[in-house]
Order: structure tokens, then C-alpha cells, then sequence
């Protein structure tokens, strides 16, 4: 079995049909995802703008993660519960779709650098976070902004795609 062949069954499955034709089911799912999208991408670009020292420079980055984390994640979560569902919907069409694999591509690229942050600067935050922004994290913040605003670009450009 091919991944075509595969992708071909997925998105005729009973469920995703019944996503695919719903008239509320499925207008409720894609609003979620762009919803969700726009949290949890809100969120990290304020913790990346804070990074930049362009806003909040009188709060802590430990204290912007802290009260942001619980949001970015939960919105995170739901776009990508919503965005799994939408793509079993159009399965067949979304593979074939440029944008949705540089899309794909730029999500994984985020996460890297996300997960990069987290091990390389995060331990050592405390070292830095009252005083100026080491130049790492900067470009981590700059490539995060360029990552997401890329994400956005291929979503949108995706959708008239299809």
C-alpha cells in the first residue's frame, strides 16, 4: 500500500466524510484551528518580542514564560488536534499541496528551534534575564517570528490551494 493509497482511504473513512460534508462540523473545526492558531502564536510572539526587549522590558522573561506557557500550550494543542482533522479531510490533496509540505517543514524547523531555547538558554536564564539578551536568543526570537509568520503564510496560501 502506497502513501496515496493510504491518505485515499483515511479521508474516506465514514468520520472524515462526515467532517468533510457536515455543514457546522466542519466550519467549526477549521474556525478552531485558525482561532487556536492565532492564541498560541500570539503568545509566542509576545515571549519572542520580550526576547527582542521590544515590549514588556519592566517584566522578567521568566515571568512572561511563566504566565504565558499554560495558553501557548493549550492553544498549541487545539491547532494541532484541529489541523490533524482538517488534513484527513482533504488528506490526498493536502500532500500533494506545496505549501502544506513547506508548512510542515517550517512547523518542524520551529520546534527545533523551540526545543533549542529550552535546552541552550532556558537553564541559564536567570543568568540573563533582568539584564541584556544574549545575542543567541535574540536570533532565536527572530527565527521563531520568521517561522511562525512563515507557518501562517503557507496555511492561509494552502487554503485557496485546495
Amino acid at each position: 500500500m502506497s502513501v496515496l493509497d493510504l491518505l485515499n482511504w483515511v479521508q474516506n473513512t465514514g468520520w472524515a466524510t462526515g467532517i468533510k460534508e457536515s455543514s457546522l462540523l466542519f466550519p467549526i473545526i477549521e474556525g478552531s484551528h485558525i482561532m487556536a492558531l492565532s492564541f498560541s502564536v500570539g503568545m509566542i510572539m509576545i515571549l519572542d518580542m520580550r526576547l527582542l526587549r521590544i515590549s514588556f522590558r519592566s517584566e522578567t522573561v521568566s515571568s512572561i514564560m511563566e504566565q504565558l506557557m499554560p495558553f501557548t500550550l493549550a492553544g498549541f494543542a487545539v491547532e494541532m488536534l484541529t489541523g490533524v482533522l482538517l488534513f484527513l479531510t482533504q488528506a490526498v490533496k493536502a500532500y500533494g499541496n506545496p505549501f502544506f509540505r513547506i508548512k510542515m517543514i517550517l512547523l518542524v524547523l520551529a520546534g527545533i528551534n523551540a526545543l533549542y531555547y529550552q535546552i541552550r538558554y532556558y537553564p541559564k536564564m536567570a543568568e540573563w534575564d533582568r539584564t541584556a539578551t544574549p545575542l543567541g536568543v535574540r536570533i532565536v526570537a527572530v527565527t521563531s517570528l520568521a517561522l511562525w509568520a512563515g507557518v501562517i503564510a503557507c496555511g492561509r496560501t494552502m487554503a485557496y490551494e485546495l
